[in-house]
């Protein structure tokens, strides 16, 4: 009896929430006093949990029960290196909402490590914490990711909030998990600095949102602000460090089948990068992945009669500052320049992904890729710079396979240059098959539409 007016509280709490909070902005509701006072959590059990708004708790939030409702009514959660909230796995209807978190290791949904079959893993998404709600939530300054949803979770959503000024990814969809909902957030600031205050460069910047070995999600209606790199990359993680890390786990799923839509992208260098690990080197990360390289790779191809899109820089070919970055401190605004003259290679998988109605301005490359399937409609693309590059060059020259039936139809440019969509992108003459174009071409929108205001 009581599990079960405990669920019908929760039902009548979200209608409630929902439809008064539709049209709200992302982040915490309820306004926080200046002053605040120190406060102790209470337990969080099956039902409803009341934080008190003038609080500051600096011991971490542990949800380890189902149909929970944790309204934070704008408390603050504060001052550890710790998870500030954890969510244990195998839960069932756990909804957080109206909370604040500055200065913690941000919020995990916690998943489960099954063994590396088939049927394991498909009883460990079947077990996993499912129905998690995230909603409304200001999560600022986080010292690890600031939400991260773990491998083989299914079905999270992650709603209304705000992540920023985080000293790493702002959202992390880790390897294995699937379904989950990312819509409405603001993710920006993110990935420019160390714990350490040191200052990231080149490509050991990160990206507002990563998609790791995650498939068939939903991100959509986010602006995807100044993070360091840029807003959501795609890559199927390399099994990086498997022989000094024992957690580290071989990724067994592609980043696929995702759909992006109606989400801005503004002030980055790249908005959405598809397979970003499928021409990086890798020769420090400890892959356990076999790969299809003989490693190393030769660099003659980049140095010799291949164009160079905008987004090769992002690469590192000219200099490679993942071999340095241990050298580079917040004093230092230039790095030391050794020139690579290989690379270790491994394939990335990101496939069969949608990335439909959505706005790119203020960047140097709108959307890099390099896997097969993808499709890019309907997006719109303000000003002047790489709006799309569709090539992979090692693995189109190396391995002969290069990307197969990219769609890309019906986007439209606003250019102040007066060039068309096709004029603003970078087509790697060899290094694609299959390609479909049609109806790309130019618009007066001079801004990217609110959320409201996108097509549907």
């Amino acid at each position: 009896m009581l599990l079960r007016i405990a669920g019908c509280l929760l039902v009548a709490l979200t209608a409630a929430a929902t439809a008064a909070e539709a049209a709200a902005e992302p982040g915490a509701l309820t306004p926080a006093p200046e002053d605040l006072r120190a406060c102790e959590p209470p337990d969080i059990v099956t039902g409803l949990t009341l934080l008190e708004t003038g609080c500051r708790y600096t011991s971490p939030l542990v949800i380890s029960h189902s149909d929970v409702l944790l309204d934070c009514r704008g408390a603050t959660i504060a001052g550890m290196t710790r998870r500030g909230i954890t969510i244990r796995p195998g839960l069932k209807n756990v909804i957080i909402r109206d909370c604040r978190l500055h200065d913690t290791g941000g919020v995990l949904i916690e998943g489960q490590t099954p063994a590396d079959d088939a049927a394991a893993r498909d009883e460990a998404r079947a077990n996993s914490s499912q129905g998690v709600v995230l909603d409304h939530l200001t999560i600022t300054s986080s010292y690890m990711t600031g939400v991260f949803v773990d491998h083989y979770v299914v079905g999270a959503t992650i709603r209304n909030s705000i992540v920023e000024d985080g000293h790493h990814v702002g959202v992390y969809l880790e390897h294995g998990s699937q379904k989950n909902v990312v819509s409405g957030n603001l993710i920006r600031n993110n990935g420019l600095f160390t714990n350490r205050g040191i200052r990231r460069i080149g490509p050991t910047r990160r990206e507002g949102l990563s998609v790791d070995g995650s498939a068939f999600n939903l991100i959509e209606d986010n602006v995807f602000d100044g993070n360091a790199f840029g807003g959501i990359f795609h890559y199927k993680n390399c099994w990086e460090f498997h022989t000094t890390n024992p957690e580290s786990r071989p990724r067994l799923q592609g980043s696929d089948g995702n759909v992006i839509r109606g989400n801005t992208f503004r002030n980055m260098d790249i908005g959405i990068w598809v397979a970003s690990r499928q021409a990086r080197d890798l020769v420090t990360w400890d892959c356990g992945d076999k790969s299809p390289y003989e490693n190393p790779v030769p660099l003659t191809i980049m140095m010799s009669e291949r164009p160079w899109g905008v987004s090769d820089a992002f690469l590192g070919y000219h200099f490679n500052p993942e071999l340095i970055a241990g050298l580079v401190d917040d004093r230092a605004p230039e790095p030391r320049w050794p020139f690579p003259v290989a690379l270790y290679l491994f394939e990335d998988f990101a496939k069969d992904n949608r990335y439909e109605n959505n706005c790119f301005e203020e960047l140097k490359t709108g959307i890099r890729i390099e896997d097969d399937g993808n499709v890019v409609a309907d997006n719109l693309f303000i000003g002047d710079f790489e709006y799309l590059y569709l090539g992979s060059p090692f693995r189109a020259r190396y391995l002969d396979r290069p990307l197969r039936d990219t769609a890309i139809e019906g986007n439209l440019a606003v250019s102040p240059s007066g060039k068309g969509f096709l004029e603003n992108s970078f087509l790697a003459e060899g290094e694609h098959v299959g390609t479909t174009l049609s109806q790309n071409g130019s618009a007066a929108t001079p801004h990217c539409p609110s959320p409201a205001e996108a097509p549907s």
